[in-house]
């Protein structure tokens, strides 16, 4: 081949291979290039996805468990706010029976005091109608029941409710314990369900004056569901985002709580429409599972069409309820939607381009291979400026990367969370618009800066100390910070999560920070435990808190042996002041108190309010010895007596008010703080019974008299029920000395105290109601013996007296009693004679006469005990169906020397045989003293001289005639 021909050849194979490689060349770098923004703008989609995602579901999880410790702190308040509600009526209940008592005492006999009581608490109702005072003795009796009046007046000690629970004993203990302290859980019909029992808690107080409690309760559910709508309010008021809420269904699959479709509530998800019917299903379906994030359809009140929504479902336990936490996808994800659209949109022209752009370059390499051989120039040139164009495309993509970038940066100034990063020279690279418009600057004058250049020192160095495990060690943290601006003006909290940015060889570059201002979720926070520890109304301690530093003082007492002091401190006719010029001006009086106490103390002191208008001051610190203690303690008391004494301000007007202290001085180890309580409190009575307006100390001895008298009466009771009562008899006798009959004496043979006085033990059970079934034994005792006596002829004509209580003759029951053990024993009642006090016949005298009445058509005696020591009167002597006077001892011990007793002895039989009625004069120890008695024309006597009281084999020997 000729050189001329080869070098037509070449140009037509350069030619053709120029072509070749011009025509792959340019569709491997069209597909390489789109296939690299594909990639790209797919991966740069996927991570912004993950990014918005895990915020979404951080923020759905932060709100579900701010909704949890809300349902929580809500629930755990139902018991206290009970105790607290149920107190405050039962004081009131107390100030009203305690000023009728007051008032009506000496001026009324107590039988009718007490219906007075009973019949002005009556009609009393609250807690919606629900709430209704109670009365009960302490034996077990209903005293007073409004809601079943058939039960008042019914013994019913053991009653019990469907758990087996004995409600009256449980009601009786609480009645024992300190004020405040009384409380009793039991179940009781429901009123709106009376087949149904439902749980209640009880309030009781004692009242000394008659043996009873009074006190009032309510149900805790109904507390319980009071609590429940006001969560169910708080949580309807959150929202997050655009479309963020809290969402509610009960443990049935109720919807409880429906912020966007509140036509919902109190609905069945199977009484639904469809779409909603099939949602709730799903989330209640997802708790039933234990809960977790779920996706579902639900319609969304902007366009009415079906949308999905993120949600986080957790169950509150142990109402049951199903929360629910949800948020539209659509609104989080609006901005991934827009780079989606950008992207499509733009694809059709991106491709007409590049296929325009490869016909051209496949035009040109065509030219320029054809030109080659004759102008190698130009195809340097068209080389070039092909090169040239792909520089500009490569630009035209760059432009497109760093748009993407653009709205990357965009959604993430749209989140609330602050969202930064820094180097490892702790500067900022990057800040997004909450962080800029935290620092009050533009992201240029944020980036290159330092936590020292926005917040003061300390806040910085705790910053830069959280920054370092990240940056130096590469951990994730997530903590809450407290962060305080350069000027120490603003002071905010965040919870922040912390994450190493690492290279690909796996080294740290930077840090990205998420940070969620929580600064309001920790004021409630401090909120809620504020209005756990101080009183509402003067911003003082309560109780709890006053129990818990007392704690403390005393642990700290015990390793220092620096005495303290507690000050009890009590308003005097605070109820008055509530009476005439209403709680409001109660409340402002208690405000200044409060203020007044403050200023009477120092101020490592505490003052607390534990109740109505009682307060009590704690001090610490007052030395070594209780001598120096007690002398400070008094020092603050009067200055305190001083303080409250002056006159207060109210409408304009000057009030006085004043206090009554109760103060006790402790010091060591050992010591309990409801006994400090109690010892201050009994003192604080003492100053009450010492004229008000005064300061008392605890006396030991006070508190050694109420524990001996509590511990008789246990074993009082105990006694009863192990048989350690007796009965002596003691002989009584005609004018020949012949025995007649004899009076029947109660003995306690205790194993240790010996043989316990009548006058130690009488009066304590008549207080505490154990009369009764004392009572009972003994004439259940004496017609048993009647009944032996009867078949013996020596003794079957004995007659028994019997001494009968003014408690003891008043119950309902008490005629029935009697008639019942005479027919057990079958004893004739004109054997039995039961021995009255007058002061027992001024009590409702016509219910006296109908008694007596009723037992003496059964043949029982009455005999009128210690005649003439009381209120004597013909008017109701002649009415009454006695039988026999009894003179007292203290007229006949003096009969002989003394003669206004032996004028008194003579008036009594000539009144008696006026009368028609018996004489029998006990206490008779000479024969001088019977034969006077006999002169004055007294037939029947009992005393010493014909014999001391003993068992029952003693009196045979009464049944010789003395001369």
């Amino acid at each position: 081949m000729s050189l001329s021909n080869q070098a037509r050849t070449i140009p037509r194979l350069h030619l053709i291979g120029t072509l070749v490689v011009v025509v792959v060349l340019t569709l491997a770098l069209g597909s390489f290039f789109s296939w690299q923004y594909i990639e790209a703008h797919r991966a740069s989609i996927s991570r912004l996805e993950q990014v918005v995602t895990r915020q979404v579901e951080a923020r759905l999880d932060a709100e579900m468990a701010s909704a949890l410790a809300y349902l929580e702190f809500t629930r755990s308040r139902t018991e206290d706010t009970l105790r607290r509600a149920v107190v405050e009526p039962v004081d009131a209940a107390m100030q009203i029976v305690e000023a009728i008592h007051a008032r009506e005492s000496g001026q009324r006999p107590d039988a009718e005091i007490q219906r007075l009581i009973i019949e002005a608490l009556r009609p009393v109702r609250f807690f919606d109608g629900r709430g209704y005072y109670f009365i009960d003795d302490m034996s077990g009796r209903f005293v007073l029941l409004p809601t079943a009046p058939q039960f008042e007046g019914q013994l019913l000690p053991d009653n019990r409710d469907d758990t087996g629970h004995y409600i009256m004993r449980g009601l009786i203990e609480a009645a024992r314990k300190p004020r405040g302290e009384g409380f009793s859980r039991y179940r009781w019909y429901r009123p709106d369900d009376p087949s149904r029992m439902a749980d209640k808690l009880a309030y009781v107080r004692y009242f000394p004056p008659y043996d009873w409690l009074i006190g009032t309760g309510d149900y805790t559910y109904e507390w319980e569901a009071r609590l429940q709508q006001e969560a169910i309010a708080r949580l309807r008021s959150i929202r997050f985002g655009e479309s963020g809420y809290i969402g509610m269904i009960d443990a049935e699959g109720r919807s409880l709580l429906s912020p966007s479709a509140p036509e919902l509530e109190g609905k069945h998800y199977s009484e639904l429409p469809p779409a909603q019917a099939a949602a709730l299903k799903t989330l209640f379906s997802k708790a039933r599972e234990g809960g977790g994030l779920v996706r579902y359809q639900w319609p969304n009140p902007a366009t009415g069409q079906l949308a999905t929504k993120l949600a986080r479902v957790e169950t509150a336990q142990p109402w049951g309820w199903v929360l629910v936490a949800a948020v539209f996808e659509d609104e989080l994800h609006g901005a991934l939607a827009d780079e989606r659209q950008s992207y499509e949109a733009a694809s059709g022209p991106r491709v007409h381009g590049l296929l325009l752009a490869m016909g051209l370059a496949l035009s040109i390499a065509l030219l320029g291979s054809w030109l080659f051989s004759r102008w190698s120039g130009r195809l340097f040139k068209r080389y070039h400026d092909e090169n040239q164009a792909q520089r500009l495309a490569l630009q035209v993509q760059a432009e497109s990367l760093r748009e993407s970038e653009d709205k990357l940066a965009t959604i993430l100034d749209s989140v609330e969370a602050y969202i930064y990063i820094k180097d490892r020279d702790y500067r900022y690279l990057y800040a997004n618009r909450r962080v800029c418009e935290l620092f009050g600057r533009e992201l240029e004058g944020v980036v290159g800066k330092s936590d020292e250049d926005f917040f003061d020192m300390q806040t910085a160095a705790n910053l830069r100390k959280n920054d370092t495990p990240v940056i130096e060690q590469g951990e994730r943290v997530a903590l809450e910070e407290v962060n305080t601006t350069l000027d120490g003006k603003v002071e905010r909290a965040f919870l922040s999560i912390k994450l190493p940015l690492r290279r690909e060889d796996g080294t740290v570059y930077a840090l990205c920070g998420i940070s969620t201002d929580i600064t309001q979720r920790k004021a409630m926070e401090e909120e809620i435990r504020h209005l756990a520890f101080y009183d509402p109304l003067t911003d003082l301690p309560n109780r709890r808190l006053l129990i818990d530093r007392l704690q403390q003082m005393i642990a700290q007492g015990a390793r220092t042996a620096q005495h303290g002091a507690l000050l009890f401190i009590d308003l005097d006719n605070f109820k008055t002041l509530n009476d005439t010029l209403g709680h409001d001006q109660g409340d402002a009086l208690l405000v200044q108190v409060a203020h007044r106490l403050r200023a009477c103390v120092r101020e490592e002191d505490t003052v607390a309010r534990i109740g109505g208008d009682e307060f009590v001051v704690m001090l610490g610190s007052l030395g070594l010895q209780a001598a120096e203690a007690a002398s400070r303690a008094r020092a603050v008391g009067e200055k305190i007596l001083d303080g409250l004494g002056q006159p207060y301000g109210l409408q304009g007007r000057a009030h006085f008010s004043t206090p009554s202290i109760g103060v006790t001085v402790f010091a060591g180890r050992g010591l309990r703080v409801d006994e400090l309580l109690k010892q201050a409190d009994l003192a604080m009575y003492e100053a009450k019974a010492a004229g008000r307006n005064t300061l008392c100390f605890f006396d030991p001895e006070m508190q050694a008299a109420l524990t001996a008298r509590s511990m008789l009466e246990s074993d009082l009771r105990l006694g009863l029920s192990l048989g350690q009562f007796m009965l002596h008899y003691q002989a009584q006798v005609d004018e020949g000395g012949a025995l007649v009959g004899a009076e029947v004496l109660l003995r306690w043979q205790h194993p240790v105290r010996g043989l316990v006085s009548p006058l130690d033990f009488i009066p304590l059970a008549e207080e505490t109601g154990l009369i009764l079934p004392l009572g009972a034994w003994v004439l259940d005792e004496a017609c048993a013996q009647l009944g032996r006596w009867r078949a013996d002829a020596r003794t079957s004509a004995l007659t028994l007296s019997v001494n009968v209580s003014a408690r003891q003759f008043h119950q309902p029951g008490f005629v029935d009693l009697v008639i019942a053990a005479l027919e057990r024993h079958g004893v004739d009642g004109c054997l039995l004679k039961l021995e009255l006090t007058e002061s027992l016949l001024l009590d409702d005298v016509d219910d006296t006469i109908a008694k007596m009445s009723a037992l003496k058509a059964r043949g029982v005696g009455f005999s009128l005990d210690d005649f003439g020591t009381g209120y004597s009167s013909l008017a109701y002597l002649k009415r009454l169906p006695l039988d026999q006077l009894k003179i007292d001892r203290s007229f006949v011990r003096d009969l002989l020397t003394d003669p206004n007793d032996a004028e008194i002895a003579r008036a009594i039989i000539t009144m008696a045989d006026s009368l028609g009625l018996s004489v029998i004069a006990e206490g008779v120890e000479t024969e001088a003293q019977r034969a006077c008695l006999a002169n004055q024309g007294c037939h029947a006597y009992q005393g010493y001289l014909f014999g001391r009281p003993g068992p029952v084999e003693l009196l045979w020997e009464q049944l010789v005639p003395k001369a």
